[in-house]
């Protein structure tokens, strides 16, 4: 089974002997055409990249879609917790195989819902009508409550306990950038907590003009997020002035190897704007550059563990839906992940203060 593109990016798949399956590109359509979740092409790439992998798992197996079994889909989970991801080496997530299963899950959902099938291949107590809008994106197929289909094929999954650096390890991070450009894309992550996607297709025409005359130190913006929301984000006004310099020297240079105009802020080689591929590249070969291991997700959980800290301090109204809407996330259980890191946080300040009491007090003995 092989995924193709039409010219407005939505994708279709068309099996080995190049022939139309219906129904599975009935699925493709309802998502990207007639449900219309998202607009967001990537998140319509990523939809048809998973369902393709367990229709050409059908194909290898010579199993007709319609007559898997919970224990088809349970064999096909195993297979991936065995599988080396091409991308990086290493044995595929347990998240990433839950994402897979979701969008398995969803399509038989969805066939259910149209007729094509009698009865599911999981368990489905429990689980929500399909026109209830199972189709949020990557986070979706996260979830690990009774609401979600298939929840008893899902592997079970500990969350990470995330691990955020020092302000001055982030600090001597960014500095270490050999390129205004690559300084400016880390430091907006870091203050405004902007995902690598956001800070490639960042536009001109989203940031004010003549930012030298701005008086506050913050300026909202509205940013294209992800699966194409809109959101409102606050940039610092030393840092629109920064990039405004960047634009009329660093920039220009680039955008004169290009014929095309682009309002991309940050562009690539050829001047071209900048894919997330390439910052991950950047930020790999810095963290060799520094010894420091900081990836673009590194400052964005920075930023909102040091924001909702700072809207607890003072005292604002619902601190948590606020860095939930800064942030773009989805459903609040994600943001909630950083309440514990700011009470951490909070305890390691203590630690430091009281140390440092500790030793004023030995100075005077």
């Amino acid at each position: 089974m092989h995924v193709y593109f039409d010219d407005e990016e939505r994708p279709f798949l068309l099996d080995a002997q190049m022939r139309w399956p219906v129904e599975p590109n009935a699925f493709l359509v309802y998502i990207s055409v007639i449900k219309g979740k998202t607009r967001s092409p990537r998140t319509w790439m990523s939809y048809a990249y998973q369902f393709a992998d367990w229709m050409a798992f059908c194909e290898r197996t010579e199993l007709e879609w319609r007559h898997a079994t919970p224990l088809t889909i349970a064999t096909y989970r195993n297979i991936l917790l065995e599988e080396v991801s091409p991308h990086t080496g290493r044995r595929l997530k347990r998240n990433t195989i839950n994402y897979k299963l979701g969008v398995v899950c969803q399509f038989y959902n969805f066939a259910s819902s149209r007729g094509w099938l009698k009865t599911l291949p999981f368990d489905s107590d429990g689980v929500r009508p399909f026109t209830e809008g199972l189709l949020s994106g990557r986070n979706s197929a996260r979830v690990t409550s009774n609401a979600m289909p298939g929840i008893e094929l899902r592997l079970k999954q500990v969350r990470e306990e995330l691990l955020l650096p020092p302000r001055s390890d982030v600090r001597h991070f960014i500095n270490g950038f050999s390129r205004w450009r690559d300084r400016l894309i880390a430091e907006i992550m870091w203050v405004a907590g902007l995902r690598r996607a956001e800070v490639c297709t960042l536009s001109q025409n989203d940031l004010p003009r003549n930012p030298g005359a701005i008086r506050k130190d913050t300026v909202a913006v509205t940013i294209v997020g992800k699966g194409q929301k809109r959101r409102v984000v606050l940039f610092p006004t030393r840092w629109l002035r920064s990039v405004e310099r960047y634009i009329q020297i660093e920039r220009r240079h680039y955008m004169n190897l290009s014929k095309a105009e682009t309002p991309a802020v940050f562009l690539g080689r050829g001047g071209k704007p900048l894919q997330p591929c390439a910052v991950n590249g950047v930020f790999a070969t810095n963290a060799k550059r520094t010894g420091l291991t900081i990836t673009p997700h590194t400052l964005r959980h920075c930023y909102a563990v040091e924001r909702l800290a700072y809207l607890q301090d003072i005292g604002a109204p619902n601190p948590l839906k606020t860095v939930q809407m800064e942030l773009g996330h989805a459903s609040m259980t994600t943001t909630e992940h950083y309440l514990h890191l700011t009470d951490a946080m909070r305890i390691d300040l203590i630690e430091a203060h009281n140390l440092f009491v500790d030793r004023l007090l030995l100075e005077h003995d």
